[in-house]
């Protein structure tokens, strides 16, 4: 299975060693908008949702903001 990076748009296997973060989107202004990057929703935890990265450099940059990121109007740069 695949995911892709919400930062650089890359794609990455999900798999237990791979780099991952969660999410309270709910929280997020932009959680509702339509085209929005959309993670692993967790059913264990109501509006959590997962996301996996390529690398550590985009995992931490979309820890500083997610809502950048999820935004639809975002366009990945690529690696």
């Amino acid at each position: 299975m695949m995911a892709i990076d919400p930062v650089c748009g890359m794609e990455v296997a999900v798999e237990p060693a791979a780099l991952t973060s969660t999410v309270l989107v709910a929280d997020l202004v932009n959680a509702a908008a339509p085209g929005r990057h959309v993670g692993a929703v967790d059913p264990a935890e109501p509006g959590v949702e997962r996301f996996w990265f390529c690398g550590r450099g985009c995992m931490l940059d979309f820890g500083d903001e997610p809502s950048r990121y999820l935004d639809p109007a975002f366009t990945p740069s690529g690696m």
